[in-house]
């Protein structure tokens, strides 16, 4: 991996190479899964148990913003999430965060980290917190998101993926609330590139 030593602003193609991995700009998805209103150091005690209180689905607008060296890009995340079943309610996300495209050589994989502020519309009155407590939850409605996501390439078509994503909901230390810890969710989903 050689550093160019300067960021480029990033056009992206939504032409796909000849062997389908070319980079493209945009690209949509989205995902379901498990949704747990637990602290995320309760499930890391507990063996990664989540105690999912419901599903959560979501639907996200990815954009890669500048490219900063070889393979890895600076990028934009807007997400939409809808939770179900314990409390239903939606967050709304704006994220910056690094994508990685063609991981360890492996053409169409991808991984990306994202971290922004969020803001829920109805958040959930109990949490679990460690020993299976449920506490109160202090409802704040902004909140730090970090997402994550592996992407890998479907065979049928250049431009879809299968990705697995981590959604993740918190006032980081004091920044954005006291302590508070507003969950942990997983999911599957599909994701087209444009």
């Amino acid at each position: 991996m050689a550093f160019s030593g300067s960021v480029e602003a990033y056009g992206g193609s939504s032409e796909a190479g000849a062997n389908g991995g070319g980079p493209r700009s945009w690209s949509v998805s989205v995902w379901l899964g498990p949704n747990a209103r637990k602290y995320a150091g309760a499930i890391v005690q507990d063996g990664f148990n989540l105690q999912s209180r419901g599903l959560i689905a979501g639907l996200t607008l990815d954009r890669k913003l500048a490219r900063l060296f070889d393979d890895v890009y600076l990028g934009g995340e807007i997400q939409i999430d809808e939770t179900s079943l314990d409390h239903a309610d939606t967050v709304f996300a704006g994220t910056l965060g690094l994508q990685f495209e063609n991981l360890l050589g492996y053409e169409r994989t991808s991984f990306a980290m994202f971290t922004g502020p969020s803001y829920d519309l109805d958040p959930a009155y109990q949490v679990i917190g460690y020993k299976h407590r449920i506490g109160c939850a202090y409802r704040k409605k902004f909140l730090n998101l970090i997402a994550a996501e592996f992407a890998s390439g479907l065979p049928f078509s250049a431009n879809w993926d299968w990705t697995i994503r981590l959604y993740h909901r918190s006032g980081v230390f004091g920044l954005y609330s006291q302590g508070d810890d507003d969950g942990l969710a997983f999911g599957l989903g599909l994701k087209y590139h444009f």
